[in-house]
């Protein structure tokens, strides 16, 4: 339990699911390539985050519906309030969860199917054929 608890913590504080010092994102919205600690490449293939954008959105959709079905059936509140109060909703709460799914759905991913091989750049750069 103790390593589920390890990768959530990973995701829940953005850090790289393989050696959690690395940050994960680079600015608001922008993802690092890979981890500037220990070079993971965090996209291991493309439409990796396929996965991620589907709980960014069914977790939106669920709070929204949540919030507006409790609203929409109590008759005292006008139906204009409920509209003005709840229909940013649905484009607001997947921006805000855009981070928190990527860096959750990485350590799940790392959690559940950790990665056989972790390819690590080279430490020196091969000599030119020039120099030999």
């Amino acid at each position: 339990m103790s390593r589920f608890f390890d990768f959530f913590l990973r995701g829940l504080f953005f850090r790289c699911p393989v050696c959690a010092r690395g940050k994960i994102f680079a600015g608001v919205f922008k993802l690092h390539e890979e981890c500037p600690v220990c070079h993971f490449k965090f996209e291991r293939e493309e439409g990796y985050f396929s996965s991620s954008m589907a709980i960014n959105l069914v977790l939106s959709e669920l709070i929204v519906t949540a919030v507006v079905l409790p609203l929409a059936a109590n008759t005292r509140i006008p139906i204009i309030d409920t509209l003005l109060w709840c229909a940013p909703l649905p484009f607001v709460l997947p921006l805000l969860f855009y981070r928190h799914s990527r860096s959750m759905w990485m350590s799940m991913d790392h959690y559940m199917n950790p990665p056989r091989s972790i390819p690590r750049p080279p430490t020196a750069l091969p000599e030119s054929p020039e120099k030999r």
